[in-house]
C-alpha cells in the first residue's frame, strides 16, 4: 500500500513538473528568451531558418517531457545546446513553443471575451459578412469552429493584415455581364466555363462564363483592416472561445 501511495505522489509530481504554464505573463516571459536564444535559428515565428520549423506536426505531437529534456540538454548530434536556466524558465520556452502551434481555445488570450463579442456582434460589424452558429450574414468564412482551427497568432494576424493570406474560395469579385447587370461578392468557384458568386445577402449566382463580359478580381481581401491594438486583442480573446464542440485541453 506504501508503495502504491508512493508511486501516485512520485507520477503526481512528474506530471506537475512536465505542466507547462499558459498564462498570458509566462508566455511573454517565454518568448523574450526565446527571441534571444532561439529566434536565430528557428526564426522570430518559428517559421524556421538555420535550424528546423518549430510549426511542423512532428514538434506539436511532442510529449512536454520531451520538449522540457531538449530544451534543457539540447539534442546529441545536432547543433541545438543545452540552456543552463532554472526548470521554470525552460517551461516558459516550452510553453511558448507550443503556443506557436496551440489551437486557441487552449491559451488564454489577454483581452476581454465579452467585449470582443460586443465588437465582432456591434459597432465592428463583423458579423454582416461572418456566421457564428448560424448567427450572423455572408459572404466571409463560417467561424463557428475557428477557436479550435487557428493559433491565436493567425487569428491576430487574420484581423489585423486580413489580404495577407485569403481563404480560398473569398477572394472579392465583381463580374459585369453582357446584358449590364453587375453582380458583386466573393467567388467561390470559377473555371473555363460558369463563375460562382456568393453575393453580401447570402444569394448564389451560377453564371455562365459565355454570358460575363468582364470577372474582376479584387487584389486584397473585401475584409477591412483593425488597427486598433485593444480592438484586436479583445476580438482575438473571443474568437478564440469559438468551438463546435468541447475541446478537452481548453483553459476556459
Amino acid at each position: 500500500m506504501l508503495l502504491f501511495l508512493l508511486a501516485l505522489a512520485f507520477n503526481a509530481a512528474l506530471a506537475q513538473v512536465n505542466t507547462l504554464p499558459t498564462d498570458p505573463g509566462s508566455l511573454e516571459a517565454g518568448r523574450q528568451i526565446y527571441m534571444g536564444s532561439c529566434s536565430g535559428c528557428h526564426g522570430a515565428t518559428g517559421e524556421g531558418s538555420q535550424g528546423p520549423s518549430l510549426l511542423s506536426g512532428r514538434v506539436s505531437r511532442l510529449p512536454s517531457a520531451t520538449l522540457l529534456e531538449s530544451l534543457k540538454n539540447g539534442l546529441p548530434g545536432t547543433s541545438m545546446p543545452g540552456f543552463p536556466l532554472p526548470d521554470d524558465k525552460i517551461r516558459e520556452i516550452a510553453a511558448f513553443v507550443r503556443s506557436l502551434t496551440a489551437p486557441a481555445i487552449s491559451a488564454r488570450p489577454s483581452g476581454d471575451s465579452a467585449r470582443g463579442r460586443a465588437i465582432f456582434f456591434g459597432e465592428g460589424k463583423c458579423s454582416t459578412c461572418h456566421m457564428i452558429l448560424n448567427r450572423g450574414g455572408y459572404p466571409g468564412p463560417d467561424l463557428s469552429n475557428i477557436g479550435a482551427e487557428r493559433t491565436l497568432r493567425q487569428l491576430s494576424e487574420s484581423i489585423a493584415k486580413p489580404s495577407a493570406r485569403i481563404e480560398a474560395g473569398f477572394q472579392g469579385v465583381t463580374a459585369v455581364l453582357k446584358d449590364g447587370r453587375t453582380v458583386e461578392g466573393v467567388a467561390r468557384n470559377y473555371n473555363n466555363y460558369s463563375a460562382q458568386i456568393v453575393d453580401q445577402a447570402g444569394r448564389i449566382h451560377l453564371l455562365d462564363r459565355g454570358k460575363i463580359a468582364k470577372l474582376e478580381f479584387k487584389e486584397g481581401s473585401i475584409m477591412p483592416a483593425v488597427s486598433n491594438p485593444d480592438r484586436i486583442e479583445h476580438l482575438v480573446a473571443f474568437l478564440a472561445g469559438q468551438s463546435t464542440r468541447p475541446y478537452e485541453g481548453s483553459s476556459r
